[in-house]
């Protein structure tokens, strides 16, 4: 098993909101990035990830185990397991118990499929298992209460209020939650051929639907988006980053999304827009033709209800992540093929079972193709899985596949910074200051090298970094910080003062110059401006705490 790998840092490695159960409140009242350090650090929030349930998981992780890799990741793998069985159980609930081979072949597919290297690798992917437990478990507990009604219609009560539950804990667990009871309804109308014309199933429906209700109020008002309405939907942080214009990406990424379901290669992690290739384009685009035209056949033959609840299951969970590829920056990630895959193992338990039907050439056909399948992708996870072992070997990889990219240049050097190799990190906050599009990303990557410098000795290469930033932006505070500290390394107290003084009048907010200014100051025995910069650094202080996060 693994390191931390990016985001691992911030959310578990680096983040003291984790580490006491007096924090569990404030998971239910913010975003999930208002819960880190890093938020008090930089300002950055939580505005479209409202996920309380995976914050509490962590922080009962921590409690038994610490900030140990070792602990987060044996979780991620025994959640997986799980998730594995109830697959099994999912499948095996359609069919006599005659099926179990093909159940077992088809939840075993589900276990290795490459596309979850990601969830179950990557620490932080935990969100993925996590929703599809209560998920899965939400179905099962719906189809037995479905079971138990048609032998008496008074029987699976408390199934009601359990299938429900899932549902709650699913929606605290991770967004892609949400349609689930659609899937429902269309598991009720094609298995029980009900629908919500009748009493019993409206009934049924309420729950959800408060629920519903009940979650975008919560998220609402710990994302502060207000009331649910046009103009504040429009003006949130989600809808202003879309770009309608993106919808060929949004087709593309449905395509390659259904092509890595089918033929996982390549899985990278991608900073920026995959190249999508003609064969994802062709072979997802394909699949997605090809298996909405047969449903309606499907569905005649009568033999097809589990064919189209796979297909149902698949575009269900995986329509609330296609919007982020109209995003201005489009994100595309295998993690969210984690719940959709189910659909992929139910289809394929479909098509091994009408195989089985039709003649014994084709059953043995079906066998051994699901078998060089399962080999197949327990190699490729197996592969996949050593990007994700450590940082170095996670930005390596990523800064291939995204070469024109900063992102992974610049958590290579943060991952080089924690190892203490000072050259190579010095060298990449360089090359991530070339390539990042923003004049204030430069900057602050150039910071990192010119404050890495000084930490070596190199303050003279450290001053001409200093010196380059403030040519171009005088009334940065933070570099004349910098070359304040470099002054202080060589003894210079004077022009270290003097350095100070113009950090202060650049930002008078900036705790880091009036805190030097108290230090120095008393150094000289001026104590009286020290105790005045004293008493502005306390403020300051009190003033961050006290900031809502």
């Amino acid at each position: 098993m693994g390191d931390f790998v990016m985001d691992d840092w911030p959310v578990f490695k680096e983040n003291s909101k984790i580490t006491d159960i007096k924090h569990i409140p404030d998971y239910f009242t913010s975003g999930v990035w208002a819960n880190t350090d890093l938020s008090e650090q930089t300002g950055v929030g939580g505005h479209t990830l409202y996920r309380p349930l995976f914050l509490l998981t962590i922080n009962i992780g921590h409690q038994l185990w610490g900030d140990s890799a070792l602990g987060y990741h044996a979780l991620n793998l025994v959640l997986h397991g799980i998730n594995t069985i109830l697959v099994y159980f999912l499948i095996v609930g359609f069919w006599s118990s005659a099926s179990r081979m093909t159940a077992g072949m088809a939840a075993a597919i589900f276990a290795v499929h490459p596309v979850h290297v990601e969830s179950v690798a990557w620490i932080a992917g935990i969100t993925d298992p996590l929703v599809s437990l209560f998920l899965l478990s939400g179905f099962l507990l719906h189809r037995r209460m479905k079971l138990l009604q048609r032998e008496s219609p008074h029987a699976g009560r408390l199934l009601m209020i359990g299938a429900p539950l899932c549902y709650a804990l699913a929606l605290l667990s991770k967004e892609t939650a949400i349609l689930f009871p659609l899937l429902l309804l269309i598991f009720d109308a094609l298995f029980y051929r009900t629908s919500l014309k009748t009493p019993k199933v409206i009934v049924q429906y309420v729950a959800y639907t408060v629920l519903l209700i009940l979650y975008f109020m919560l998220r609402s008002n710990a994302l502060e988006v207000g009331e649910l309405t046009a103009d504040t939907l429009n003006n949130s942080g989600l809808w202003s980053r879309m770009d309608f214009q993106n919808w060929p990406v949004l087709l593309a990424f449905s395509a390659h999304y259904v092509q890595l379901l089918f033929f996982p290669s390549p899985l990278e992690y991608y900073y920026a827009i995959p190249d999508t290739g003609i064969m994802a384009l062709t072979f997802g685009g394909l699949m997605i033709l090809s298996a909405i035209l047969y449903l309606p056949k499907a569905l005649n033959n009568g033999g097809g209800k589990l064919y189209a609840l796979s297909l149902a299951w698949v575009i269900l969970f995986l329509l609330p992540a296609l919007p982020i590829a109209l995003f201005s920056e489009p994100v595309f990630a295998t993690r969210v093929l984690y719940l959709p895959s189910v659909g992929f193992s139910l289809f394929l338990a479909w098509l091994i079972h009408y195989s089985h039907g039709r003649s014994t050439t084709l059953a043995m056909t079906s066998k051994v193709a699901t078998s060089i399948l399962l080999i197949w992708f327990a190699m490729a996870t197996m592969i996949e899985t050593e990007d994700w072992q450590n940082d170095t070997a996670f930005y390596s990889q990523a800064m291939k596949t995204t070469p024109d990219s900063y992102k992974p240049v610049a958590g290579l050097a943060m991952a080089k910074e924690r190892e203490k190799n000072t050259d190579y990190a010095i060298d990449l906050y360089l090359r991530a200051a070339e390539l990042a599009p923003l004049e204030s990303e430069q900057l602050d990557f150039q910071e990192n090298a010119a404050s890495l410098y000084g930490q070596t000795g190199s303050t003279d290469k450290s001053e001409k970094i200093y010196q380059d930033i403030l040519q171009r932006k005088p009334n940065r505070s933070s570099a004349w910080v910098g070359l304040g500290n470099n002054a202080l390394a060589r003894g210079n107290s004077q022009q270290a003062l003097s350095h100070y003084q113009k950090a202060y009048q650049a930002d008078p907010q900036n705790f880091v110059a009036s805190y030097n200014l108290t230090m120095i100051y008393q150094s000289l025995g001026k104590l009286q401006m020290s105790a005045r910069f004293r008493d502005i650094s306390r403020r300051l202080q009190q003033a961050q705490q006290a900031r809502p996060q």
